[in-house]
């Protein structure tokens, strides 16, 4: 009897690792490198293909670089990028006009 329960509890964690491999192989990781402070939103995880949308402070002079990957601002401080099948980089930048323009 105990060998039965055990073999059984065996083929459910081995079902659950198999599970959890395949779930975890389809996402990739989003790592945002610089500027975190101007970011509202940003997913840490995505699926290939998935849109992406990243939310920043609304800076007129910020510019959002995603390594991979080619986005548009959709309006200002929302950002949207179609995720690769690949981890990304995410990097925000402030340009600092002297002239306040």
């Amino acid at each position: 009897m105990k060998k039965k329960l055990f073999l059984a509890l065996a083929a459910v964690l081995v079902m659950m690792l198999i599970a959890f491999a395949v779930l975890n192989v389809a996402y990739r990781k989003i790592t945002v490198v610089s500027g975190e402070k101007y970011i509202d939103h940003c997913p840490r995880y995505a699926r290939p293909g998935q849109e992406v949308t990243v939310t920043t402070a609304v800076v007129t002079d910020a510019e959002i670089y995603v390594n991979g990957a080619d986005g548009k601002y959709v309006r200002p401080g929302v950002y949207v990028f179609t995720m690769p099948n690949e981890d990304v980089s995410l990097k925000v930048t402030v340009i600092a006009f002297p002239d306040g323009a």
